[in-house]
């Protein structure tokens, strides 16, 4: 249920708004505007039974999920093609999003971080595969059973395979005392976190870390004796002409002015925090300037403009492997593309950088509403669906036969968590049945996959070594799945 009335009333003004379409001089084009009316109004689940897509737009996604306000910027071929912005920046004072507001890029500060530390290896200033702490001052990674086997180096850091944990670091109010990096590192107060250590062999595994990069972001201090925004913008902010970024905590005027407010899935506004964890997810941003981020990036590759990185590295960095050096990456040995990748998260906030490297397209997008994932992936099928990438197109499904008795096997109860699924053959047709006891029929689209058209769920089912049915994996039209194991 909504707290207030007019925050309601407020949001479904912004989204039923018709935007004025934002771009720079030289873009203002037909080629654009359609391009934006196509993805706007066509965005498609992530599998679907043909001819049944269930078409959404923009606006009406907002309104469902009850997403403030979303900015997006699209780059093509060394430029950004078009800009567009949705909803309010701040619903209290109905101050609605322009190009210029500032969100927290959460954890795309990772790939921003990851490709300054490269640019410092290919000035000789810090080694790929050296043993980090032969850089660290006042603070060196503590020796255990784990780095005795292995040591952590700027390469396994980047790529999440350093040994550390997954937990994310604590956020402060502007009024409490705020920790110095190496407080954060060691534990000790103001930080409220314990002390970062190495629980794994490091290169045995990668385990996404957030505290391997309050690392990297140790380390580039330390390397260049200075402070870590000002090396972000030497190196990145000021060649990729990002003006309205900053990691600075608490954030400066200039930017400030400009601050989309971070809101809950049911509309309540975050209040204000500082996040110590910068080179993790402490950049304030736009999706302009992260679109010019990548720009570079794929000049520096395609171009050999050598802005960033020489072509040596950008060659590394979009290798087809699963390392990690900045980005995710989706590829296959079927097509010569790939595509790459970074989500964000922090209270408040939720964004989404991803571009295709043969194409030299992408698409950076930023919202202020913990419930901006779903959206965003939406928009990113619709872009590479409008600009035909050989990835994030929707998987279409045709109807498959089935037999009864094949069908009878899917059958049965499925628990993951707390949460239990029913299956079961009403009229020689698999159902599912709600908490309700209400059923909904499931159209065979595989051997083993059934899809709910009225939502576009799918549901596979997946057997042991011994070919019995082990248990369902559940993927929801947004392409976020679930698993649950057969009683």
């Amino acid at each position: 249920m909504k707290k207030s009335l007019l925050i309601a009333l407020i949001i479904l003004s912004a989204c039923k708004e018709k935007k004025k379409k934002v771009t720079t001089s030289t873009d203002v084009n037909k080629d654009s505007i359609a391009q934006i009316e196509c993805i706007e109004k066509n965005l498609v689940p992530v599998h679907y039974l043909k001819g049944m897509d269930h078409k959404k737009s923009i606006p009406q996604i907002m309104r469902e999920d009850d997403i403030a306000g979303v900015s997006i910027a699209f780059f093509d071929n060394g430029k950004i093609s078009w800009q567009k912005t949705y909803g309010y920046s701040n619903l209290s004072d109905s101050i609605k999003v322009t190009p210029n507001t500032v969100f927290n890029g959460a954890s795309l500060s990772k790939p921003v971080t990851a490709l300054a530390a490269l640019n410092l290896v290919e000035k000789g200033v810090l080694s790929l595969n050296a043993d980090v702490n032969k850089y660290l001052e006042g603070w060196k990674i503590p020796e255990n059973e784990f780095t005795e086997q292995e040591k952590v180096t700027l390469k396994r850091l980047i790529g999440h395979r350093a040994g550390f944990e997954r937990y994310v670091q604590s956020s402060y109010f502007p009024n409490e005392e705020f920790p110095t990096i190496t407080q954060m590192l060691t534990g000790e107060k103001p930080s409220v976190d314990p002390p970062v250590s190495v629980v794994y062999v490091p290169g045995q595994k990668q385990v996404y870390s957030n505290p391997g990069y309050s690392v990297i972001e140790k380390l580039i201090e330390d390397i260049t004796n200075k402070e870590f925004n000002d090396v972000m913008t030497e190196l990145i902010f000021e060649p990729c002409d990002m003006n309205n970024s900053s990691f600075e905590q608490p954030v400066p005027k200039h930017i400030s002015q400009q601050m989309a407010t971070g809101y809950t899935n049911d509309l309540e506004p975050y209040p204000y925090k500082l996040f110590p964890y910068k080179a993790a997810g402490g950049i304030w941003t736009t999706p302009t300037d992260l679109a010019n981020f990548l720009v570079t990036v794929l000049d520096d590759h395609h171009a050999n403009t050598n802005t960033i990185l020489s072509k040596r590295m950008t060659d590394s960095v979009f290798a087809k492997t699963t390392e990690r050096l900045g980005f995710a990456k989706i590829y296959n040995d079927k097509s010569t593309d790939l595509v790459f990748e970074h989500w964000g998260s922090n209270s408040g906030f939720t964004c989404y950088m991803v571009g295709s490297l043969n194409h030299k397209q992408g698409v950076v997008i930023m919202t202020n509403s913990d419930n901006g994932m779903s959206l965003m992936s939406y928009i990113a099928r619709a872009v590479a669906a409008a600009n035909n990438w050989d990835f994030l197109q929707p998987k279409i499904y045709n109807r498959f036969l089935i037999n009864e008795v094949e069908m009878n096997k899917f059958k049965g109860k499925f628990k993951g968590g707390e949460e239990i699924l029913e299956f079961e053959v009403i009229e020689e047709e698999l159902n599912f049945l709600n908490e309700t006891g209400a059923s909904s029929k499931l159209v065979p689209v595989a051997e083993n996959k059934f899809i709910q058209t009225n939502n576009n769920t799918l549901y596979e089912f997946l057997k042991n070594k011994q070919g019995e049915i082990k248990y369902v994996r559940m993927t929801k039209a947004d392409g976020y799945n679930s698993d649950y194991l057969k009683q």
